[in-house]
């Protein structure tokens, strides 16, 4: 008889493991992942001095996992942005964190719901070695967004002089 509950106890564990994720995800829960960041986020301003050497020259924005429904208004996208930053004499410059905002659209002639703006932020350290240049960047990073209401949900990310409109559906 204790054998029996063993295997049904061990069967039951792996189930929940499974169904978990490992334990990442509650079992009922149709929640995306956390997010994956290759650059550190920062919601706050601080002082950028030298942004003005920052050009994005490819953004573009994906889905990676859009479950929406009744008991679920997050979905996980990411981000891939790739640029340059010239400078000049010894300061060589890198991609320090990414800021972002997020806001409601209250113009309703353009059908978006929300506008997320992200914007790299460029510090500088100083290298002997370095005398000017080009230093060129690119990283993807993930970020939960939620839906603002129901049926279609249009989102404009910008970055830079980038646009990209992602569309989620929130279902009941």
């Amino acid at each position: 008889m204790g054998g029996i509950i063993l295997i049904i106890v061990f069967i039951l564990g792996g189930t929940y493991l499974y169904l978990s994720n490992f334990g990442r995800k509650g079992v009922l829960s149709n929640k995306p992942d956390k997010p994956k960041t290759e650059i550190p986020i920062t919601y706050n301003i601080s002082w950028w001095s030298h942004q003005e050497g920052l050009v994005i020259d490819n953004f573009n924005v994906n889905i990676v996992e859009s479950n929406l429904d009744l008991f679920n208004s997050k979905s996980l996208v990411a981000y891939k942005i790739k640029g340059r930053i010239k400078y000049d004499g010894h300061w060589k410059p890198n991609i320090k964190e990414v800021h972002i905002s997020e806001r409601i659209n209250e113009d309703s002639t353009q059908n978006i719901s929300r506008i997320i703006q992200l914007t790299p932020i460029v510090e500088v350290k100083n290298d002997k070695k370095a005398n000017g240049g080009i230093e060129y960047f690119e990283f993807t990073n993930e970020h939960m967004v939620t839906s603002g209401n129901w049926g279609l949900n249009r989102i404009k990310v910008i970055c830079g002089n980038k646009k990209e409109i992602i569309e989620l559906q929130q279902r009941k």
